[in-house]
Formats: structure tokens, C-alpha cells, sequence
């Protein structure tokens, strides 16, 4: 082939810019714009809704029928397969209630995952992870944030009453990434996974409607 249409970029990487603002480059790019709150943060599966316009079938689940622009760009690398299988995840396995707040807790997740990850710099990243939770220690102080993360995530928490801790958790173990290459034996590695594992789990239970501590326990067990 001529290699016309292909897309240069292959990986995802955040980008900070000499202002502050930042862009998350992913494969298959094709445009720039500002990220709403009119659409909470569904944002972060953008490419994944654009292609779906592109399906033969208006209600294609992206599985074996013909025609699918999803099955196609998974198969091109156009689409990262991580990225998807949240997406396919939460398209499937839960009530199209909880939808939008999966997305929002997914984007915050992501932002401070990137923050972390993606920046190349250890101390440019323990720095941006501090703002991020200068970020989230203001929506649950009442505080004003305009990042449209965290307006979105702001609905999401006060409905279903998510606590501060597994968010703040998570930032703990992405700062931990910076500091700590190798854990020397399990215990150091289990409390690592109290921070990195464990928030995502209870996330997940309280936006199910769930609190108690024992199928907290029971999430952080397995």
C-alpha cells in the first residue's frame, strides 16, 4: 500500500505544555478539541463513539458482525486494545444507568494514571500528581474546580456518595511509582496493592450501591 490514511501516532502519551494545559495525544487522532461536561466525561471513549458511527449496523455490539469500523480499527491498531476493553466492559456488563458515572470515575482514573505513566519526567510527574490532588481535595471541600474531570466526577460522588480515600489512595500509589522500582517481598508488595488495586475495587462496589465492609473485604481479597 501507499501508507496514505495511516496514522503516525502509536501510543499514548500526555503532552504539558509551557502554559500548564496539557493534550493527550492517542492513536487515531484526528482532531483537537475542548473536553465538556455536557457529555460528563463519555469523552474519554470519544474514539471509540466515532467509530461506532462508521458500523454497518446502527446497533452493532462490535462483536462478529460484518461491517464493524471497532472490529477493524482493533485489528489495524488504530484503536488500542486496552483502551476497548474498558469500554467493552462497561457497555456489556452493566446497566446502561450506570454508565456515566463508570466513565467519570474511568477518567479520573486515566488522568491520574497518565500523570503518572506518561510524563517521562519522575519529579514533573510527583509534581502534576500534586495538583491533581490539590484538584480532588477541592471538589470534596467545596471548593471550586474548573477541570472538566472533575466537574463531571463531581455529580457522580455526591449520588453515590463516594468517598474521598480510594481517589486519594490511587494518587498514593502512582506517586509510590515514581519512588519504588522494585518491592523486596510481598508484604511491600500487598501494601502497594492497597493503594493501586484495592480504591478501584471499593469504586466499583459503591458505585454498585454497595458499602459494606465485608464485600469491601471481599473486593480487596481478590
Amino acid at each position: 500500500g501507499t501508507g496514505e490514511g495511516r496514522h503516525t501516532t502509536v501510543r499514548r502519551e500526555l503532552l504539558v505544555l509551557d502554559n500548564g494545559a496539557m493534550v493527550i495525544d492517542n492513536p487515531g487522532m484526528r482532531e483537537l478539541g475542548l473536553l465538556g461536561a455536557e457529555s460528563g466525561i463519555a469523552a474519554s471513549f470519544a474514539d471509540i463513539g466515532a467509530l461506532s458511527s462508521r458500523c454497518r449496523f446502527r446497533d452493532c455490539t462490535h462483536g462478529q458482525e460484518p461491517g464493524c469500523a471497532v472490529r477493524v480499527a482493533l485489528e489495524s491498531g488504530e484503536l488500542d486494545a486496552s483502551h476497548y476493553e474498558n469500554f467493552h466492559v462497561v457497555s456489556l456488563l452493566l446497566p446502561k444507568r450506570l454508565h456515566q458515572d463508570f466513565y467519570n470515575v474511568y477518567a479520573y482514573c486515566r488522568w491520574a494514571d497518565d500523570l503518572g505513566d506518561e510524563i517521562g519526567d519522575r519529579q514533573e510527574s510527583l509534581r502534576l500528581l500534586g495538583w491533581w490532588r490539590d484538584e480532588l481535595n477541592s471538589l470534596y471541600s467545596g471548593g471550586r474546580t474548573a477541570h472538566p474531570v472533575f466537574v463531571a466526577l463531581k455529580g457522580t460522588a455526591e449520588k453515590h456518595k463516594l468517598p474521598i480515600d480510594p481517589f486519594d489512595d490511587l494518587i498514593k500509589a502512582f506517586e509510590q511509582d515514581q519512588v519504588v522500582a522494585r518491592y523486596t517481598d510481598y508484604d511491600k508488595l500487598f501494601e502497594y496493592c492497597r493503594y493501586s488495586a484495592n480504591p478501584v475495587g471499593r469504586l466499583v462496589l459503591y458505585l454498585c450501591g454497595y458499602s459494606d465492609v465485608e464485600r469491601q473485604l471481599l473486593s480487596d481479597a481478590t
